[in-house]
């Protein structure tokens, strides 16, 4: 009798354990591949990513600023043919940078709010992100900033607003991570923020960009650095006539984080739509071309298009109780 009770026992300990070691696995795979369940959130399931604007190819070799340049006559013919086609170059190409976006953040004064796509990759802890586009909602005063991931962390949302929720920006991931995880409440400068960005939340939207660029020419002109400087006129970018600004650095001692850096300023408004910084490079692509080089050494690309500067946004569009956002969920 003691004997058939143990056999029992045994047997259903064995059945107990598998089915543990069953409910284990199929638990493993439930949250390794984050599925769409059944009863998800449809803002998530309705997020549809827009299609990538192309990266702009550009034709254009900088000259050798280790060497000192020569003013002879070919090199003056050459400027004044520039100049007579649009084109500017050295000091003048980076006073003209500065002026366009300086325009541009009046305009931006003007405005109250917009409403854009937002797409950023980034080099950020020894490696280049994947490409990320983010519906994004910006407002100046108080300054306030909305984001829903569409392509990276699908169904992200962000929200921040100056001098609201003790100061934190309120993140709520994406997926089948954000029905298990509550909101987080983040120090926008803190070091779990700036793990997945390169600037603070603070600092996000267009005229952030626009003034970070206008104090790197200022500098430009202040120091009088080795900068080879020029702009490229009559270029596109998301269909919008543009100014184009490619700025090469000497040394890393003029530059200390950027080789190299491309800006589109929209004619229309003056506004920086497409901008890209490229690091300095490692010795093992000392031999390599111009365009491998810009691949490997690429430390930041952001663009703005589907720019709504009469978007006319509601108070609730930065509220987190908005029963269209999930802070609360």
């Amino acid at each position: 009798m003691m004997r058939m009770l143990r056999i029992r026992s045994e047997h259903h300990f064995s059945n107990v354990m598998a089915s543990a070691i069953i409910s284990a696995a199929i638990g493993i795979l439930y949250f390794s591949f984050d599925p769409a369940p059944a009863d998800a959130d449809p803002n998530d399931t309705a997020i549809v990513a827009s299609k990538p604007v192309p990266v702009p190819v550009i034709a254009y070799k900088p000259t050798d600023l280790s060497e000192p340049q020569q003013s002879d006559k070919s090199g003056e013919a050459k400027q004044q043919s520039q100049q007579t086609n649009g084109m500017l170059t050295g000091r003048m190409a980076i006073l003209m940078n500065q002026l366009l976006l300086e325009k541009g953040c009046r305009l931006l004064e003007t405005i109250p709010d917009y409403t854009a796509t937002f797409s950023k990759q980034e080099y950020i802890g020894g490696e280049l992100s994947e490409n990320q586009v983010i519906n994004l909602k910006c407002r100046h005063k108080p300054f306030s900033v909305y984001m829903k991931w569409v392509v990276g962390d699908k169904g992200q949302e962000l929200l921040y607003v100056d001098g609201e929720n003790e100061e934190k920006m309120l993140v709520k991931m994406g997926g089948l991570k954000g029905r298990l995880v509550p909101t987080l409440k983040l120090d926008p400068h803190g070091s779990l923020a700036m793990q997945e960005s390169r600037y603070p939340i603070t600092k996000a939207g267009i005229k952030a960009l626009a003034e970070t660029i206008i104090e790197y020419r200022k500098k430009d002109l202040d120091e009088n650095l080795n900068t080879e400087c020029v702009m490229i006129p009559n270029q596109k970018y998301d269909g919008k006539d543009c100014y184009c600004f490619i700025a090469h650095f000497a040394n890393r001692k003029e530059s200390k984080n950027y080789r190299k850096s491309i800006i589109y300023i929209d004619e229309k408004t003056c506004l920086p739509i497409f901008v890209r910084g490229f690091g300095w490079p490692s010795e093992d692509l000392a031999s390599a071309s111009a365009e491998e080089l810009d691949e490997k050494t690429l430390i930041e690309s952001y663009s703005f298009t589907d720019i709504n500067l009469k978007s006319e946004l509601a108070t609730t569009e930065f509220d987190h109780s908005n029963s269209n956002y999930r802070f609360r969920r």
